[in-house]
Formats: structure tokens, sequence, C-alpha cells
């Protein structure tokens, strides 16, 4: 007869936290990483991967944090080794777009994963059930994040960014932080990145005007929606706006619900992206267009401002059109458009409730209210322009 295989050997609460915390801190300094990148990321499509890898990683944190919030001693906002927030922190200043995927995605991420599925082999199935409930969850998402980029075909061992990563990974004892087997290397010579100012695209896409809001109603009806896509299409400014605050933001130790919820617009935001780039295609069109002045003319102000005039400055101008766009699309027929706008106009109510929560958050103990808060971000945006701005708008 046969003896069955032992068991697995289970993990204890004191090293499943220490897991838990270095799980949590990789995820979490990605969405700032992968919210920069957003932002310099010359294609489109690519940009979208890295949104929806950002709400991933947003989510995963809070599943770690919620898990280290109920085990002894668990303490989610203790530190990590600093071996590895250094690995971490340079992570940020890939020389390129393919050296950043080839070092996060190649290196980290690809280290992370073999990580958390080394974790679930030595899980028992009762002692660390509820571990193993929320690894089934999490590392498919991983897998799905690597096998996206194993499919960009751009791996190359001889990378210099990609070696650099790899030597300060195994000097922080991998993800899991086990004895190291390398010295912390000199830092690489080459510029550190800041996060553009603007909207970066590939040649496929220009920087021009859109069509305005009252000469898209005046268009036939497939001249009117494919304009209307392609304002969907352009909300990447508004993606751009809450990529630059998760950015900024990263270290400014706000509650964590504040990055988990700006997170998820920023997901949303790109979504909305997404269904112009969708329904373009549907209608025979490629985008080809965009105008982040919205975005450039507001990145330099202050956290606050910028979530102010997002949540209750621009969301609050282009509601009013968001029921009538849905009705109009369900009165010719066009349920394709319907669906789109629909799921559009109930995302933007969740956005202002965002807003109007970390708006009061931000301005606890100070003697402005959001109205004063607007009222400098008028009197920025006059002063950029150059011209009287007496209402938050929009040029199309």
């Amino acid at each position: 007869m046969s003896t069955p295989p032992p068991p697995p050997p289970g993990l204890g609460i004191r090293h499943t936290a220490h897991l838990l915390r270095n799980y949590s801190h990789v995820e979490r300094a990605g969405i700032k990483i992968l919210a920069g990148w957003f932002l310099a990321a010359p294609a489109w499509e690519t940009k979208y991967r890295l949104a929806y890898h950002v709400i991933d990683h947003a989510e995963h944190v809070t599943a770690y944090r919620s898990r280290l919030l109920e085990m002894r001693g668990g303490q989610p906002d203790s530190a990590v080794s600093q071996p590895l927030r250094h690995l971490l922190a340079e992570a940020l200043h890939a020389p390129s777009t393919d050296s950043l995927l080839r070092g996060l995605y190649g290196v980290i991420k690809r280290d992370l994963l073999r990580a958390l599925q080394a974790h679930q082999a030595a899980l028992d199935p009762a002692a660390n059930a509820v571990e193993d409930r929320m690894l089934r969850k999490i590392v498919p998402d991983l897998e799905a994040q690597m096998a996206w980029y194993d499919g960009l075909n751009i791996a190359d061992p001889a990378d210099p960014w990609a070696r650099y990563l790899e030597t300060l990974l195994q000097a922080a004892g991998g993800i899991e932080g086990e004895p190291p087997t390398a010295e912390i290397p000199p830092p690489f010579s080459g510029p550190r990145f800041r996060r553009p100012a603007t909207i970066c695209f590939d040649e496929r896409i220009r920087i021009g005007e859109l069509t305005p809001y009252e000469t898209r109603q005046q268009l036939t009806e497939r001249e009117s929606t494919i304009e209307q896509f392609k304002v969907f299409f352009n909300e990447l400014y508004a993606a751009a706006l809450l990529a630059s605050l998760l950015f900024d933001a990263a270290e400014d130790g706000h509650p964590w619900e504040f990055y988990a919820d700006f997170s998820r617009h920023f997901w949303d935001e790109v979504r909305h992206s997404e269904f112009g780039a969708i329904r373009l295609r549907e209608l025979g069109e490629e985008p080809s267009v965009c105008n982040p002045v919205l975005f450039e003319q507001s990145e330099s102000l202050p956290v606050l401002h910028r979530l102010c005039y997002l949540t209750r400055g621009l969301e609050a101008y282009f509601m009013p059109r968001k029921q009538p766009r849905v009705r109009e699309y369900e009165s010719r027929g066009d349920t394709r458009s319907q669906l789109f706008a629909d799921q559009d106009w109930s995302d933007e109510v969740t956005h202002v409730r965002y807003g109007s929560t970390w708006s009061e958050y931000l301005l606890k103990d100070d003697f402005r209210a959001v109205e004063d808060v607007l009222d400098e971000v008028r009197d920025h945006l006059a002063t950029v322009s150059g011209g009287d701005v007496t209402a938050i708008s929009a040029p199309f």
C-alpha cells in the first residue's frame, strides 16, 4: 500500500505577515510606476494595459492589507527591507518604455509571480485557508499580466537596465527577502524619470482640436457618433490627470482608500477612452487625434486642485450631457453606442462621490471650501490660457 505524500509545511503568522507586506509594497510601488509610464508610453494600446494592471495592483494591495489587519501583528504599514525599497524606487527610472517593461515585468513581476506560486505550494489547506483563497484570485491576475508581457516579444537578456534590476533583486534576497546573493550595484548611469507634463503618443495620434459639442449636434447620425467617440477616446486627458495624481501623491501618506479609489477612477477613465477606440474601429475609423489641453493646463496644480478640477468641476460640467446621450442612442436603435454611453454615465456618478469624499478629507482643518479651491483653479487657468475664465468648461 503506497504511503500518502506528506502534507505541505504550512506557514506561520510571522512569516506570512512578512511575505504579505513585501507583496503589498511591490504592488503598491507598481501603481506609481505604471501611472507615470502611462503618460510616457507612446502607444495608446500600452497605456490601456498599464491602466488595467494598476487596478489589479490596487485590488491586490487592498486584499493584502485586509488580511494583514486580521492577523496578530500584521501591521500593513510596517516598513519592508531597504534593499527591496531601493529596488522598487529604482524600477521607475528606466531609459525607455521597452526597458521599463523588461525590468518591471520581465524581472520584478516575474519574481513576484514565482514568490506567490511558491507561497501557494507551501500552504496548509486548513491552517492557511484564508491566504489560499486570496492567492487563488491574485495569482491568475499576475499570470495574465506576464502573458501580456511575454506576448510583446521584447525580452532582451542583454538589456543593461533589466540586468541592473536583476542585481538589485538579488541584493534584496528576491521578493521574499531571503538572504541576498549579490551586493547592491552602483546607480545606473542615465537620466532619472520625470513625470511628463503632457500625454506622449506615437506618430498615429496627432495633437489637435475635436469637433465642439454644438457642432456635433448638427451632424448626421453616423458623423455625430464618430465625432462623439473621438471625444470618448480623448478621455485620456482625464486618465492623465488621475495618473498624475497617483504619481505625485504616492508618498503623501493618505489613507490607503484614497489611492484605491483613485486607482479605480483612473481605470474607469481609461475604459471610457477604450470605449472610443473600440467603437471607432467598429465604425471603420482609427483613433487619430487627442486634445490634451485640459491636462496640460492643470497638471502643475497641487493634488487637491487637480482632484477638485476634475471631479467637482469638469465632471459636473459634462454631467448634463450624459442622460440625453444615452436616450438619443436608444431612440436611434444604436444599442452598441448606448451600451458604452450608459456605462460612462453610471461611472461618472461614482467619480463625483470620490471627489466629494476626498476633497473634504484634504480640506479638513483648512479655512477654504471646495468653491474657494475652484476659484483658485479658475485663476490658474486664466493665467495659463491668457484669457478670462469665469467657469470651468471644455472646448469639446
